[in-house]
């Protein structure tokens, strides 16, 4: 059985899970295994988005065998608490700073979306 947020995401009460991928040399895991596995991500696959940051709380397999990762987004940065964006001030160079909170939901990100690692 899927764990009650997988589950809300994939509508299945059963799935393929795993602790880990290798995809294209790159290998991927869960962040109960590995809390610094972070991934930038294309939301949607579209690369005209800003890729935004995100960790894997699940890997799992669709019914067509498929893998996708199950993963939570980073929050933007909370300017309420005076936190200051240090990438801000380059505006030729795309970084940018996230909050270490994450959003309560769960997201589908295909392993081809992935940008960064």
């Amino acid at each position: 059985m899927v764990p009650e947020d997988l589950y809300t995401l994939i509508r299945r009460r059963t799935a393929v899970l795993r602790v880990s991928l290798k995809f294209d040399d790159i290998i991927y895991s869960r962040a109960s295994m590995h809390m610094g596995n972070k991934i930038l991500f294309y939301p949607n696959g579209d690369r005209s988005l800003t890729p935004v940051p995100a960790s894997i709380e699940y890997i799992y397999g669709t019914l067509t065998g498929e893998m996708l990762f199950a993963v939570q987004r980073h929050l933007p940065l909370d300017l309420h608490n005076r936190t200051i964006d240090s990438f801000s001030m380059y505006p030729d160079f795309p970084a940018k700073l996230y909050s270490a909170n994450f959003q309560s939901r769960l997201e589908k990100v295909k392993v081809s979306w992935v940008v960064s690692h």
